[in-house]
């Protein structure tokens, strides 16, 4: 067959395939391969989807959580600051969720000692469009300090 016959029909769809390529890229920050971008308190998931998403409480942390007491070490060389939020999960087994944003602390050479509260956090450094995040369940009865690394 003629090389010229097979390009055509890929000529045809390489609009098709870009938009589809375009699409999926936009949507990157709510699959699995990155972590959703982080939003403020105020907003919803509706601010940057067409509809609301769904959201699960858990039982149990997902699989990979820092576990530390009050005291958590950041390293984030290529940041300025990171982003401390609450996790609200989009999907049941934890594995995705949308980091909400509580408060901003800055890095000193890419590193913070951060003091928080008992619970789940997520710390995040948000790069716009996606979010590089590090969940970290605090329990003030334990002596150990996580070192998270984004």
């Amino acid at each position: 067959m003629p090389r010229a016959a097979l390009s055509s029909p890929i000529r045809a769809l390489a609009p098709a395939l870009a938009l589809s390529l375009a699409a999926a890229t936009a949507l990157a920050g709510c699959s699995g391969a990155s972590q959703h971008q982080v939003i403020d308190a105020n907003e919803a998931c509706a601010t940057c989807h067409s509809e609301e998403k769904p959201s699960y409480e858990r039982a149990e942390d997902p699989a990979g959580t820092a576990q530390s007491g009050t005291q958590v070490r950041v390293k984030v060389p290529d940041a300025a600051a990171v982003v401390v939020a609450e996790p609200l999960f989009t999907s049941e087994d934890g594995a995705r969720f949308v980091p909400v944003q509580v408060r901003t602390a800055s890095l000193s050479g890419g590193e913070a000692a951060l003091e928080l509260d008992d619970g789940l956090w997520a710390l995040c450094v948000d790069d716009g469009d996606a979010a590089r995040a590090q969940l970290v369940r605090v329990d003030s009865a334990s002596d150990a300090v996580a070192v998270v690394e984004l």
